[in-house]
């Protein structure tokens, strides 16, 4: 029994052991932050410490080197405050601090939480700062304070803080008894006058009231400041205040010290928001008061109120009025049932800052109100702002949402008209609030901004007004050519031809390969754009998954208005996840070409619900789509192995069709010899080319004239190069693209790895040889060339292709004598070319040209019948430079053969 009793008792121990081993834990203490310097902020790093539950994010306090006042980081705003300030979300490891003081040293502090709690703090960094280091040293001594009486018992103390580095964090105030010699410090938080205790008023404050003091007694006040290298001197002592008892006598004479309104001139007292208080003396036989106000300059008086205060009242609050506008009173009273003693005006009081005169400020954006559907009425509507001098009118902008002109409302007519450079638009008088839009269609979009106008000038525009339309909206269709659906471009844009749009959903899927759009659901979220603000929400419970899955989140944008599917970022865009900036896109700098890539956010990101709000500034917003898509990193071999094969008979075909539509035959259809020719005669200047044209087949090179385009198309080369245009090697996997019009190949892993390698992704997938857009599904790994290619020796670098599909071997010349080496083949011995007798197995090389058939070539042709000396065409001059090479010379219009 007591050998059972033990064993129980140690599986018990290790089971409590256990237990306590897999119990969750709140992180340790993370490794010390760095600090450094980027641009005008400071940059600060951390890394993350790996913990199960693992980190979901850091808390950042700095201060300055050697100081004991600490500022929290706010990752909101990206700057320092002293109390709050929201923490860095993880992933999240670096982030900038904006608003610190140029030359001075920057510690930081760090502290990171997971679901158990925060961990401790970790040790500060090595001191970071900007600019050039200025040198340390305690603050100078101050200038004296102004210490002023304001009341029984009260003093008000105030300073101003002298320049150092560090800059002062706090000030403390002593008042000396001038009588007794005795001094006291004020303390900062309730004012009253201590030996010690909490005597310092941080930097922000510069000046305090001074509780307790006794009255008829003198003082002085003086101040001394302190920074992280420690206390100043104190100031000279300021000026002595004597706080004297209203009703108390000094050397037999009676003091009176006026506080309130007299019965002449009443007092204006600013409350705040939008209220001022009015108080005034009431004379005796006074029934009643009424209290008029007007803003300063106008002429017009208003009563406060709408109505008499009746007595005994001696004050009232006046509401509605403009913060930053100075205003004035004026008082009279009913006295033996007669309005009688009014007083003097006022002095001006203003709520908050005084305003400035200036030309009105930006209003906020004006509100659209359908007002009849039958005849296209929608009333625009406004809020006016104060203004010193006043407005005197408003000016209404309108437009279909996508539309780069705005058009101006006529006050009257409500007439849309376009702005003209010579006249100023028609202003809408004020008090007008609202002005009536006709004659617009059903099913647009609609928005509108409004701007205010005074004595010295028109102010900026508001935003644009929320979007608003007449009846239902109208669908603007139009269909794909990759994915064959109608797609609706809504306010946006499309100007190029039909037969060349490809979605923005398309361009997405195909813009970054080696990123590919996990299908089906990898499209998470698209958008056009038709304001510069747009916020949704993004749910991302599986994200945590996808991460172990290395997949990320990418921000895909294009311009609708376009063909390729480029990225292209708006001129200005800030993308932000839950209140935190991700990136931002700043506008070209003037003379430089901005690389424009996608960005991936999701290190921005957290598992669950996210606040999403992307903000852009361009000067046409609803040209620009974007996606907000998750995609897998695919390598190079993943691609090629994805890539299809076109079959070796399939392959053969196609070399045979392009070599027989490209091939200029001079014999007929069946076979027989043409006609020959008639007599010489003087060619004109289309029948030297052409007989350039028939010298240039003689020697290998042949074009082709289409009659019903007008123009010439180049003709491929039946020679094969088997080295790639890429590597400069024997292509290992030949592929070319599904639509290219050439039998040269190229090697596959060349081609991605290359493609791969190149940083501007607009600048990738281009052919190498015909330059068109090739993406890795327009691929096709040739059969054909794969066959010949596996047939031939390893040092043949071209082929010939017979007509019938067949190939022979061009060897390389002798490395020693120069002259060539025999062919595989034994090619058969020229004849002497007769004109008009077919030529067979002639090598051919590409002349690209293009030459167009229009007017201008007709004017050219009828000035050379008639003597005059035309210029050369563009083909003339290619000609020309042809026979220069082989030493002969061309005049302008005709050819000597």
């Amino acid at each position: 029994p007591n050998f059972a009793f033990v064993c129980l008792i140690v599986l018990l121990c290790a089971q409590v052991v256990l237990t306590c081993s897999c119990a969750m834990s709140k992180p340790p203490a993370p490794e010390r932050p760095s600090v450094s310097t980027s641009g005008s902020t400071l940059r600060i790093s951390w890394p993350i410490p790996e913990v199960d539950p693992e980190v979901t994010a850091s808390a950042l306090k700095v201060r300055i080197k050697g100081s004991q006042k600490l500022q929290n980081y706010d990752h909101g705003t990206g700057r320092l405050v002293a109390k709050g300030g929201s923490t860095v979300p993880a992933p999240v490891c670096e982030v900038t601090v904006d608003g610190v003081e140029d030359g001075v040293e920057y510690e930081a502090v760090l502290a990171v939480m997971n679901s158990e709690g925060w961990s401790d703090p970790s040790a500060f960094s090595q001191p970071g700062w900007i600019g050039t280091l200025k040198p340390r040293a305690k603050p100078q001594k101050p200038e004296a304070p102004k210490l002023t009486a304001i009341g029984k018992g009260k003093l008000r103390c105030s300073w101003v803080l002298p320049a150092a580095c560090p800059p002062v964090e706090a000030t403390q105030v002593q008042l000396t008894d001038v009588g007794t010699g005795k001094k006291m410090l004020v303390d900062a938080a309730n004012g009253k006058l201590v030996t010690s205790g909490r005597t310092t008023f941080a930097a922000s404050r510069l000046e305090a009231n001074i509780n307790g003091v006794q009255d008829c007694v003198e003082y002085v006040a003086e101040i001394c400041c302190r920074n992280a290298e420690g206390f100043s001197e104190y100031s000279m002592a300021s000026d002595s205040v004597a706080n004297i008892d209203a009703k108390g006598q000094i050397g037999g004479m009676q003091m009176v010290i006026h506080e309130g309104p007299s019965a002449e001139v009443p007092v204006m007292v600013p409350q705040g928001e939008g209220k001022m208080k009015v108080r005034w003396t009431l004379p005796e036989d006074a029934k009643s008061t009424m209290v008029k106000l007007r803003r300063v300059g106008n002429q017009n008086w208003y009563l406060c109120g709408g109505s008499a205060i009746p007595a005994p009242a001696t004050e009232t609050v006046a509401e509605g009025l403009v913060d930053g506008i100075e205003y004035e009173a004026m008082v009279s009273f009913l006295v033996n049932n007669r309005w009688c003693c009014e007083s003097e005006v006022s002095k001006p009081a203003c709520i908050g800052e005084l305003k400035l005169p200036s030309p009105p400020a930006a209003p906020k954006e004006p509100r659209l109100y359908v007002m009849d559907v039958s005849q296209g009425v929608m009333r625009v509507r406004w809020q006016y702002v104060a203004s010193v001098p006043p407005i005197t009118g408003a000016l209404v902008k309108f437009r279909a949402v996508g539309a780069k002109n705005w058009l101006y409302a006529h006050p009257t007519s409500g007439a849309l008209y376009p702005a003209k450079v010579d006249e100023e638009p028609e202003l809408i008088q004020f008090p007008k609030v609202d002005v009536d839009v006709r004659g617009l269609p059903l099913g647009i979009r609609f928005e509108a901004c409004v701007a205010f106008r005074n004595k010295l000038g028109t102010g900026p525009y508001s935003k644009e007004s929320e979007i608003s339309h007449i009846g239902m909206l109208a669908a603007r269709p139009l269909q794909c050519m990759e994915c064959f659906t109608d797609f609706d471009l809504q306010t946006a844009e499309y100007t190029k031809e039909p037969e060349t749009f490809v979605c923005p959903l398309c361009r997405f899927k195909h813009m970054d390969p080696f990123h590919a759009i996990v299908e089906p659901y990898g499209m998470l979220r698209h958008h056009m754009f038709m304001r510069p603000t747009v916020s949704f929400n993004l749910d991302l419970p599986d994200l945590k998954q996808w991460r172990k899955e290395e997949q990320s989140i990418w921000m895909r944008c294009v311009k609708v208005n376009s063909e390729v599917a480029a990225q292209v970022w708006p001129n200005k865009l800030i993308f932000t996840v839950n209140g935190a900036e991700v990136f931002k896109v700043d506008p070209p700098e003037e003379g430089h070409v901005r690389r424009d890539v996608p960005r991936d956010i999701s290190p921005g990101l957290r598992p669950g619900m996210n606040s999403v709000t992307v903000t852009i500034e361009d000067d046409h917003p609803s040209s620009y789509a974007f996606s907000i898509v998750r995609t897998q990193a695919l390598s190079v071999e993943q691609l090629a192995a994805a890539t299809p094969a076109c079959e070796e008979e399939d392959a053969m075909d196609r070399v045979c069709l392009l070599l027989k539509d490209t091939w200029v035959e001079e014999n007929g259809e069946d076979g027989e010899a043409a006609a020959p020719p008639e007599a010489p005669k003087e060619p004109e200047p289309a029948e030297a080319e052409a007989t350039e044209d028939k010298k240039d087949e003689e020697e290998g090179v042949s074009t082709v004239i289409n009659d019903d385009d007008e123009e010439v198309t180049c003709v491929l080369s039946n020679r094969l190069k088997l080295r790639c245009p890429l590597s400069f090697e024997r292509v290992d996997v030949p592929v070319r693209g599904d639509g290219c019009m050439h039998l040269q190949c190229f090697g596959l892993n060349a081609y991605l790895e290359s493609n791969l390698k190149m940083r501007a992704v607009n600048n990738r997938w281009t052919c190498p040889v015909c330059s068109q857009v090739l993406k890795p599904h327009d691929l096709r790994i040739d059969k054909y060339v794969q066959k010949v290619l596996s047939e031939t020796p390893s040092h043949v670098e071209e082929v010939i292709i017979e007509k019938d599909g067949s190939y022979k071997i061009v060897e390389d010349e002798a490395e020693g004598g120069g002259a060539p080496a025999p062919r595989e083949e034994k090619e058969t011995e020229p004849k002497p070319k007769v004109e008009g007798e077919a030529q067979e197995n002639v090598e051919m090389t590409e002349v690209p040209a293009t030459v167009e058939a229009d007017a201008a070539e007709e004017e050219k042709r009828k000035a050379t019948d008639e003597g005059v000396e035309a210029p050369l065409s563009k083909r003339q001059k290619r000609r020309q430079k042809m026979m220069e090479a082989r030493g002969e010379t061309q005049e302008s219009g005709k050819t000597d053969n």
